[in-house]
């Protein structure tokens, strides 16, 4: 219910946007207000063709890039986490670079994206990809080193393996950690997706939509495919994130089952 009433608010506070704009602002190009939008919406999943595509292509175009991206993150954040919690030393050498890519904006990384790969998917999926290992990486070790020295020695009396230790004892104690990674890192994969997909040159995907309806004037479209996006990054977070943190928490104790 709480959810409902959140949305609604932003549609109400959308539409008292547009009415004043339209009012006192007006000079010859009409801000959409939710009505506009959603009417365009709804002829686009009838069927209604956008940019020589169904809306149903270029939402298949931009979770292809966003699925890839994020995989190859969350692949590479999860290594480097797991190898700067498990060694002090790799911590206070790794740590720094990590901090440095983290810092740099996604759009910046255009210039080497560009020289990497030129124009097209790669590049937008380098752009995804480049903007989620930080923070998935940082998240896991910082879950890593969070596991009280006393686990660590009961593993060592009982002679678990590195990889049992792993896997048994520092995995499970930082998965809360994990998950607030990969959903922190799901949050800028989604974001930068539409960005990359408006600087890189595809042909196709919903950041492509919305780039070029802009450059045509043609705002209630742009507006359509904005929602799409929130729908989209709500229906994974709460769907999947929210989901998959319950459980753990449950398995974990932190929260009673029913």
């Amino acid at each position: 219910m709480t959810f409902i009433v959140g949305v609604l608010f932003v549609i109400v506070v959308w539409y008292l946007i547009a009415k004043w704009f339209n009012t006192y602002r007006y000079v010859g190009l009409a801000f959409p207000d939710p009505i506009d939008a959603f009417n365009r919406l709804w002829g686009y999943l009838n069927g209604s063709i956008l940019l020589r595509r169904t809306i149903y292509e270029h939402i298949a175009a931009s979770m292809s890039h966003w699925i890839v991206g994020f995989a190859l993150a969350s692949i590479v954040g999860l290594l480097i986490g797991i190898a700067l919690g498990s060694k002090e030393e790799y911590y206070q050498f790794g740590i720094v670079p990590i901090n440095i890519i983290q810092m740099i904006p996604g759009l910046a990384w255009l210039p080497v994206t560009i020289l990497l790969f030129g124009f097209g998917e790669n590049s937008a999926v380098f752009l995804i990809a480049i903007t989620c290992i930080s923070p998935i990486a940082i998240n896991v070790c910082a879950g890593i080193r969070r596991v009280p020295p006393v686990n660590l020695r009961v593993a060592r009396m009982s002679k678990r393996s590195r990889l049992e230790t792993l896997t048994e004892v520092l995995l499970p104690f930082a998965t809360i950690d994990i998950l607030n990674g990969l959903r922190i890192g799901m949050a800028n994969a989604w974001r930068m997706l539409i960005a990359a997909e408006m600087v890189v040159g595809v042909a196709e995907g919903i950041g492509y939509a919305i780039d070029s309806t802009t450059k045509t004037i043609d705002y209630p479209a742009a507006f359509a495919c904005i929602i799409i996006i929130c729908v989209i990054g709500l229906i994974i977070d709460k769907l999947i994130f929210v989901n998959i943190e319950k459980y753990a928490r449950r398995k974990l104790g932190f929260e009673e089952t029913d």
